[in-house]
């Protein structure tokens, strides 16, 4: 069986890595154990040194479990009440006649101005000490009503890891080297500084039009609490397994952490705290994923079975989504979605520039487009990934829902007449 899983996982990666490029080492745990561990691609393109199964990685948002759980360890301590406004734990925070709830940081939906949403490009900017971001996030005026909406928020957990620290007295490293890391022996994880020696570190690397280049160094402070942290195969394979026998967090807490996050319209949006919640193919999981210069990766856990996949790559938008669903598949025994050619009918009512929260456009020349219905198309390559049209208007569909299996469904709207 698990050679079986091997050749897949083989065959789905030499896919996604180029020949002396950068890679990602992979992952699957089933009941604790690895039935695969691997690495490929290379870890430095300048010494043409290949990727080990032991390399450490930047983890980038995979950091906001890590925050979110130690709030909880914190909470079952009786020392926060997620449900109390923020100002109780950090005393100069200016509520401004707005109730922000530890609550609300954790499944963003505090509205509070987003520190990395206005500023210069993020490898551009000096390394303050994070008191002095945090206290840009306090000056700024809040984004919407807390509990309004959903709203992915760094910020939000910028201010967890210093309620962490207000709490614990303890600094937000030191909280989680203390409570967490050394007691689950996790020696290769913590705050990932550029300036310290750190053996068998990745180098990142973005893509560029022609080949490779060095990524530039991200300032750490500006993602500390909210992605700043370093770790490996092994150190995640052990989080996975702490999480799962219910080591730092109870399993009643554990099921608070994982529920959806309710919205003021009465909607429920699939992110919990520090994870996000989905079904795959009839099986309920939670995972997160990160990105950040020269780095992505993905942690995704089964509920209701012992099985994990990890994804970590030292390329910045590296396919990890893509790479993790086909690591389930091969784990599971699924099959691919079958598609066909679309017809020209087809490509004249759905090709077109399309935008939501994101531009998408859908070319007719496009060899890797396919059809899984009438009114569905997909990338052969992902059939997985469906973008479904509707609203038919002179030929043409006006609406398409992206539908990923991990992800809330996107709308996107037609736009001009092509």
């Amino acid at each position: 069986m698990s050679a079986a899983i091997e050749q897949a996982v083989d065959e789905v990666l030499a896919k996604e890595i180029e020949p002396g490029g950068p890679g990602a080492a992979v992952a699957i745990l089933k009941k604790g154990r690895f039935i695969i561990r691997k690495a490929y691609g290379l870890a430095d393109l300048e010494w043409n040194t290949p990727l080990l199964p032991d390399a450490v990685f930047r983890i980038a948002s995979l950091t906001k479990q890590f925050t979110a759980v130690a709030v909880m360890m914190l909470a079952e301590r009786g020392l926060v009440s997620i449900d109390e406004p923020i100002e109780r734990y950090l005393a100069d925070w200016p509520s401004r006649d707005r109730r922000i709830t530890v609550r609300h940081l954790l499944n963003h939906t505090s509205g509070v101005w987003r520190h990395d949403s206005e500023l210069v490009e993020r490898t551009l900017r000096p390394n303050p000490p994070v008191e002095e971001v945090l206290k840009l996030i306090f000056a700024k005026p809040f984004e919407f009503a807390p509990g309004e909406r959903y709203s992915y928020n760094n910020s939000g957990y910028l201010l967890l890891g210093a309620i962490i620290g207000a709490v614990s007295g303890r600094t937000y490293e030191a909280f989680l080297r203390e409570e967490i890391f050394e007691p689950l022996g996790m020696t290769r994880t913590g705050i990932l500084r550029h300036e310290v020696v750190t053996p068998l570190r990745a180098r990142g690397y973005v893509r560029g039009r022609k080949r490779f280049h060095n990524a530039r160094l991200d300032a750490m402070n500006w993602s500390h609490a909210a992605g700043a942290l370093g770790s490996t195969l092994d150190d995640l394979a052990r989080w996975d397994q702490a999480i799962r026998t219910h080591r730092l967090v109870s399993a009643q807490t554990l099921e608070v952490m994982l529920a959806d996050t309710p919205l003021a319209d009465g909607s429920r949006f699939p992110y919990g705290f520090g994870w996000g919640t989905a079904n795959y193919r009839g099986d309920r999981v939670y995972h997160h994923t990160g990105g950040i210069s020269g780095f992505a990766c993905q942690m995704l856990h089964f509920r209701d079975e012992d099985l994990t996949t990890i994804v970590l790559s030292n390329l910045y938008l590296f396919p990890f989504d893509k790479v993790t669903r086909a690591m389930m598949r091969a784990a599971k025994g699924f099959s691919q979605p079958a598609a066909t050619r679309p017809t020209p009918e087809q490509l004249a009512a759905c090709t077109g520039r399309f935008e939501g929260e994101w531009p998408l456009v859908i070319a007719d020349i496009d060899a890797d487009l396919g059809a899984l219905g009438e009114r569905t198309l997909c990338n052969r390559s992902d059939p997985e990934v469906e973008y479904r049209f509707s609203e038919l208007r002179e030929g043409r569909f006006q609406r398409l829902d992206y539908a990923s299996p991990l992800w809330p469904v996107s709308t996107l709207r037609r736009v001009g007449a092509n």
